[in-house]
């Protein structure tokens, strides 16, 4: 029975997970030691960078005890699956001073240690974390709202930096925050779904945005490529409104460079709503760009010129969601990269 049993809670170990030091554990309890200390083995000390989460288990051990003690071994799953599932919305942080949204893509240049630990972890695992927009501190709040990132792509260079490409997926609210040990500032979360409230939307408002976005973005030669690298391809509108809002809302914030104020589009959970908001700062995105041509054209005339006559607004750059490493020089950790 000795060896059936878990040193943490001293009862019948369920999913057992084995460490390189031989000694082994309820994946709960597990999850538990190693959650907010250093990443070490709880009877002899010895370094053990795992996720117990996603670890496999040990199942020659998990056989041996569900055999031996059939009742006890199912009384002690069910326990076991009613504590994981805090586990399954516990992810680990990056930090970036840019907003973006569902379906944007993140393109990550990771050299920073904490963030080094991060992405190992994530391809080791569920390849998921959570993007934190942070205009400030880098640090995470109760009710902060982030995304949670799906790993798409990921390449490792020799002396432990990483590029990867990413795919933001839905939007979670944070409901408590923690710095791990041993991880050189590496944060996480647990969270919630912030789920839409209201999808409905008013279908000739719709058309009306969508016209006014592609007559923008048909101006300049080469910009619907640029922007499909830097926030994803353009949804059918008329099939997901409410994920075209949301490219709608990136494309918004690439241009007019809102910084903090982008998070009220994040937030909003009227898909009508958000489409209004970002409607009207696109329309003014798109009147002084025709300003700025006029004075132009103007200018050209005057030095002789001529000017062909043609509004053309200038391609602008995505700052954040193509990022050298997870954003720009003040982000500690990784770079946006805008390959």
């Amino acid at each position: 029975m000795e060896m059936l049993t878990c040193p943490l809670c001293l009862n019948l170990i369920s999913e057992p997970i084995s460490l390189a030091c031989g000694h082994s554990f309820c994946r709960v309890c597990l999850c538990h030691a190693l959650q907010r200390s250093k990443k070490k083995c709880p009877n002899c000390r010895a370094v053990c960078h795992i996720d117990p989460s996603t670890h496999a288990a040990n199942i020659m051990l998990a056989n041996v005890a569900r055999r031996t003690f059939p009742e006890l071994y199912k009384e002690r799953q069910n326990e076991a699956k009613k504590d994981m599932s805090t586990f399954e919305s516990t992810l680990p942080i990056f930090f970036y001073n840019n907003v973006l949204f569902p379906g944007s893509l993140l393109h990550l240049h990771l050299f920073e240690q904490r963030y080094r630990h991060m992405i190992n972890r994530c391809i080791s695992s569920n390849r998921k974390f959570i993007y934190l927009p942070n205009f400030s501190d880098y640090k995470a709040s109760e009710g902060d709202l982030g995304l949670m990132a799906h790993v798409d792509e990921c390449e490792f260079l020799p002396d432990g930096r990483a590029l990867l490409k990413a795919t933001l997926q839905d939007r979670v609210k944070v409901t408590k925050s923690w710095v791990e040990e041993g991880t050189q500032g590496l944060a996480y979360c647990t969270f919630t779904p912030y789920e839409e409230e209201n999808k409905a939307v008013d279908e000739q408002e719709l058309r009306a945005t969508v016209q006014l976005s592609n007559a923008f973005l048909e101006k300049v030669p080469g910009l619907c490529q640029q922007i499909a690298h830097h926030i994803g391809e353009q949804p059918d509108p008329s099939s997901e409104p409410m994920r075209w809002s949301f490219w709608f809302a990136a494309l918004v914030t690439t241009f007019s460079r809102m910084g903090h104020r982008a998070v009220v589009l994040l937030q909003e959970t009227k898909t009508c709503e958000r489409l209004k908001m970002a409607k009207k700062i696109f329309t003014s995105i798109v009147a002084r760009s025709f300003t700025n041509s006029q004075q132009q054209q103007q200018q050209q005339q005057e030095e002789g010129g001529g000017g062909s006559g043609q509004e053309q607004p200038s391609q602008t750059s995505s700052s954040g969601n193509a990022a050298d490493g997870g954003g720009s020089s003040s982000n500690e950790g990784a770079r946006s990269s805008s390959t």
